[in-house]
Order: structure tokens, then sequence, then C-alpha cells
């Protein structure tokens, strides 16, 4: 057997990650919708024997990082070692093991080495469909949400269960699609074996050795993590947030108390909202997860996500809380909610360490809209658009435009929105001023403009659209903030036919009806007037930045070439500075 010494535990440390990116590679290549091609609102890892997360792939939704161990630990209960058989497949969407949506469908298989599992590949992935009444947070319960598969076995021995399959196709709109995807999913889970089965024959690993290197892998992890956080001053670091209205839902409160104690961190949801008549609520899976997530992003970003990132913190969430909501709570929405806990973290994170904390950002919540309608022939179709917004500056340097955070996944192109459902884009373009202003300034969130085909092209009946937005702009209690004096986000908007209208609710379109989506610019980091005055005169000449901007928000006047005016500038910053 080979010797697992330091330079080949980093070795087949990178050859894991590598596998299950070659996994979600494979899964690209054989879905069958752009939520996966395109959203990559996906995750692939790879657990050892015990169930323990060593990998994940590059591309995945973040929220799956935390959700990933967890559901590992649910299948193993449900489903003993001695019960699994080469070929076999397993299966849930259930909110409350999984993901906190029944929209996502959680598949795992064990990879097997000489009649013995030595590890689990699964495959997560979001569906466009699963029944019930879709994309709206008007359900009242999770009954009205579509189809809730328990822990099942997909496969046995390689064999599809047949009475699986009939029932998942008796119960969405779209089989097909929805089956090609399954099958993608399988397909991911066999090249992740495929690809460990390869690596431990490549260097003589015996299944004992796996372990060995994942307990390796794990605590180097858990050791850098717990570093990270001794480094931070020990004490209690509060915040509270009021979120904008859903539906016609409005006061709806996060509160979270940090606690910071030598090499731990507790995070703790006491005295948040409880569960409200919107289907928004958060399973604590997805609590957890979204909490887990700040802490590693502002302390130890480099070192790969692993089961070594859970150890060394604490999530805790009152039962029946909005945060830790019990069947049959309504979940469809509920990234609506729980996409704000990084930046509420980090809110209470900002009082410790001040100047290693980001803007807010004007993608958060996801604004990620569904369309659903029917052809001409009877076929029901399903689509979906992308939209996003700008990210919050940081004391490195500008927030980037349109980029999706904290849930990474990417932007659906035009084309293929076009090509899936009957809409055209009028317009998709960055919003000028939309960045907070501030030493370093938000990224620039965008426009988009969305008009329903007419002819030949419309749909029959009306195009059915449910819609997860933010509702933060610079009036509401909750606006894309800045930092150390940086300003707000701004831009956001959602109307129909120049109306404002809610988000959450379904509406029904018909051909010709404008639906605009705005995301707003995240915050800004610093004092606007201390930013250098050729970046803003940069900004300006690239659109980013409007002149009367340029002199409201920063100070600074521009010469009619465009050039700063230095005398001009330094009277109005002087101006300025004696108002604040």
């Amino acid at each position: 057997m080979t010797a697992l010494d330091p330079v080949l535990t980093q070795i087949l440390w990178n050859r894991v990650i590598s596998i299950v990116d070659e996994a979600a590679t494979g899964l690209i290549r054989t879905s069958y919708s752009s939520v996966v091609r395109d959203f990559h609102d996906f995750s692939c890892g790879f657990f050892d024997a015990s169930g323990n997360m060593l990998a994940h792939s590059t591309k995945t939704t973040t929220a799956f990082i935390g959700v990933m161990p967890y559901l590992m630990r649910h299948f193993l209960e449900h489903f003993p070692v001695d019960d699994l058989k080469p070929g076999d497949v397993l299966i849930t969407n259930d909110p409350w093991l999984g993901t906190g949506h029944t929209y996502d469908l959680c598949i795992a298989s064990p990879v097997f080495m000489d009649d013995r599992p030595v590890g689990y590949s699964v495959c997560i992935v979001h569906h466009l469909d699963i029944g019930g009444r879709m994309a709206t947070t008007e359900s009242k319960d999770m009954y009205e949400e579509g189809l809730r598969l328990p822990m099942l076995k997909l496969y046995r021995e390689g064999t599809l269960d047949p009475a699986v399959e009939a029932i998942i196709r008796a119960n969405v709109r779209e089989p097909d699609k929805v089956f090609g995807d399954i099958r993608a999913q399988v397909v991911a889970n066999n090249v992740c074996a495929r690809g460990v089965l390869g690596m431990m024959r490549d260097y003589s690993l015996a299944p004992g050795q796996l372990d060995q290197l994942s307990a390796e892998i794990i605590e180097r992890t858990e050791r850098s993590l717990r570093q990270k956080i001794l480094e931070l001053p020990d004490g209690v670091f509060d915040n509270e947030v009021t979120l904008p209205t859903i539906g016609s839902v409005s006061g709806i409160r996060i509160r979270v108390k940090v606690t910071i104690r030598g090499d731990e961190i507790e995070i703790d949801y006491d005295g948040s909202s409880g569960e409200i008549a919107a289907a928004v609520n958060v399973t604590f899976n997805m609590t957890r997860s979204y909490s887990l997530y700040p802490i590693k992003l502002a302390i130890d970003p480099q070192v790969p996500n692993n089961e070594g990132c859970l150890r060394p913190i604490t999530v805790k969430a009152p039962v029946g809380s909005l945060l830790n909501c019990q069947p049959p709570a309504p979940t469809w929405g509920r990234t609506m909610i729980c996409h704000n806990l990084p930046e509420i973290v980090f809110g209470a994170l900002a009082k410790a360490i001040p100047d290693r904390i980001m803007a807010g950002s004007g993608s958060t919540p996801l604004v990620f809209t569904y369309f659903r309608s029917r052809r001409r022939d009877g076929r029901t179709y399903v689509g979906i658009t992308s939209s996003m917004g700008g990210m919050g500056a940081t004391s490195r340097g500008d927030g980037p435009s349109c980029r999706g955070f904290p849930y990474n996944v990417g932007n659906i192109p035009v084309e293929t929105i076009e090509k899936d459902v009957p809409i055209f884009y009028r317009r998709k373009e960055l919003i000028t001023d939309s960045g907070g202003p501030g030493a370093h300034r938000g990224g620039l969130g965008q426009d988009c403009e969305i008009v329903v085909a007419g002819g030949d092209l419309a749909p029959v009946g009306p195009l059915v659209v449910g819609i997860r937005g933010s509702g933060r702009s610079p009036e509401s209690p909750y606006p894309v903030f800045g930092r150390l004096g940086g300003g707000v986000g701004r831009g956001e908007a959602l109307t129909l036919n120049g109306e404002n209208i809610p988000h959450g609710p379904q509406q029904h379109l018909k051909p010709g009806d404008v639906l605009r989506i705005a995301l707003p610019g995240g915050g800004g980091y610093g004092d606007p007037l201390a930013r250098d005055p050729e970046l803003v005169a940069d900004d300006v000449r690239h659109g980013y930045v409007s002149p009367a901007a340029a002199a409201d928000d920063y100070g600074i006047a521009l010469n009619e070439d465009g050039s700063v005016d230095v005398p001009r500038t330094r009277a109005l910053r002087a101006f300025m500075s004696c108002m604040k």
C-alpha cells in the first residue's frame, strides 16, 4: 500500500476536487434544462465511508455546501450500509432532510470496491417543476407545493424502480425534462465513482487509506478555521434587520447574535420572527448552511470546503421560527429569507472586524423568475430567467457588477431564455449611478425589460409568472447598505406595464405585457469624498456614474472634456466635508 505522506496527501486532495468537478461536467453535458447548463443551480460532492464530506464541485450553489453533509447523514440513517448494494441510487426532496424546498432533488450513490462501500457520491439539482401550484409565495402549506419524496431507492442494484418513476412522471408538468435531469444526476454520480476508484487504483490505495486521507484533509481544514477564529476578538456581536414586505407580509424580523469564544463561534437567531403566512419559511438545514458560509468566507476563504468547516461553528434557531420552520410550513421561496443571512451575519461580524467585511450586494436575495404556460400543441412549457445586481465594495476595491452573491449561480443567456419561453428582451443593461458611492464604489445593478410574445409565438392562455425578488430600495427598511461611510445601492424596481407589483405572488401575463425587473447596485465602502478623482472621471466616461452624481456624491467637478477640474473639485469637497 502507498504511504500517505504530506506531498501525496495534497496531490490526492487536488485529485478528489478534480473528480467532483468532472462529475459536474458530466451533469452539465447530459442535463436537459438551462437551470443546470447555464444557471448552475446544482452541486456534486464526494463523501467518505462514514458519510463525511470530502469535497464538492467548484461550480456549485453555495447553500448546498452546508446542506450536503447533513443530507448524507440522513441518507445513512434511513439506509444502513448493510442494506446498500452496488448499483443502488437513493433519492429525496424532503425539505427538512435536504435543501429546504421540494424543487431540489437530492440523489446519492454508494461507491463500492471489493463489495464494500468506500464512499458516496451525491448530486443535488434544482428542477424547474415538481408539480403543485408552482413558483408562488401564496401556498399555505407544503402540500400545495408539489410532490414530496421521502427517502427512497430510485435504482435497486442498477435497475430503475418503475413505481418511483411512475409516481414522479404522474406529478410533474414536463416528465421527460425532469427525468432527463434525474438521469444526468445519476450520470454525475457514476462519473464521480469512476474517478474515485481510478484514483485508488492509480495510487494503490486500500479502502482504509481513503478514510485516512479523508480524516487528514478534514482535520487540516478544521485546524485552519479554528486558528483563524482564534485571531478574532472574543465577544458577543449582534445585528437585527427588518426585511422588505413579501406579498402582504411585512415586519419580518431577523435577529442574530454571534458569540466568538476561543476557537469556536456560535450563531443564534433567537428573537427572529416565527413562521409566516407566505411560502418563504426556511428549514434549519438551509439556515445552518447560509450561516456557516459567511464565517468561512470572511476569515478563511482559501481552504477548500469540507466537513472540517462545520465543526468549529454552532448554529441555533428556535423550533417553529421562520428560520427553523416545521412541517407543513410552505417553503418554495425560502431564498427570499435565507439569502439575506450571510449579510446579516456580516453585520454582526463587522462589529468585531470592520475592515474585513464587504458592503451589501444588490443581488441579495436572488431575483429568480419562473414562466409557465401552454404551447399551441397542448404541451406545457416551463422556463426561468435570472437577474443579478451589483456586489458590494470592499476595503480592497470596487464591487463587481451583476454578480450572484451569496448563491454563486450564473446569468442565463438571453438567447437561451427566448428559446425556452415566449418572451423577448427589450432591454438588459447596466444602471448608471446604481452602485453605492464610496472610496470604493459598489458594483452596478442591471435593468431588464421583458415583453410577452404575440402572434404565432404567443402562449395559449396566460403566461403565469412567479417572481422571487428583493425589494431592497434605498427607501426600504433594509436597503443595500454601505460600509464605513459608503452609500447604499440604488436602482431597484419591479413593474408590470409600468405599475409596481409585489414580490412573491404569481402574475398572469398576456401578449404585449411588459415586465420590468431592475436590480440595485452594491453598497459603497468608505467615504465617497476619499475616492480618487481620476477613478470618478473614468466612471463617468464609461457611463457608470453620471456627471451630476460625480458632483453630488463624490464632490468631483468635471471639465467639458471629462477631465477633473482640480480647483473646483477641491472647493466642492471642502464644502461637502463641512456640511457633514
